[in-house]
Formats: C-alpha cells, sequence, structure tokens
C-alpha cells in the first residue's frame, strides 16, 4: 500500500464570502442603529456606502484569517 501525504488547504472563497456577508452584515446594523440622522444622503444611500465599507473590510480579514489558517495547518504539518 502506497502512503499518500495529501495536503490540506483552508478554502480561501469561503473565508472570504463569509467576512463580505459579516461585514455587510455589520455595516447595515451599525447604520440602522447608529440613530444619527444621514444629513447630505438618503438613508437607503447610507445603509449602502456602510454596508459596502464593512463588506469589503471583512472580506480583507476573512482573507487575512484564511491566511493565517492556512500556516497554522502549514505548521501542524511540519512544513
Amino acid at each position: 500500500m502506497v502512503d499518500v501525504n495529501r495536503s490540506r488547504t483552508p478554502n480561501f472563497a469561503a473565508f472570504i464570502a463569509t467576512g463580505t456577508i459579516l461585514g455587510v452584515i455589520v455595516g447595515g446594523l451599525i447604520s440602522l442603529f447608529s440613530g444619527n440622522e444621514a444629513r447630505l444622503f438618503s438613508e437607503n444611500a447610507a445603509l449602502g456606502v456602510m454596508a459596502v465599507t464593512f463588506g469589503v473590510l471583512g472580506a480583507i480579514l476573512g482573507g487575512l484569517a484564511g491566511v493565517l489558517a492556512d500556516m497554522a495547518i502549514q505548521r501542524r504539518q511540519g512544513r
């Protein structure tokens, strides 16, 4: 029997997508419950800006979490 060394890597797309979704949710909640009235923009425009901003930040943090998970896996496998 041949011993096969399977390399495990995290699914980076799943990390980035999860970070984006969580970022959009957080941005939306902050926009809805901040209590500040938008003076220059409509409420929907402010919600959109917050959702996009936090979505991008969430994607970046999700990608970073994926890289850190990959580094931890590589360290455990002794590479």
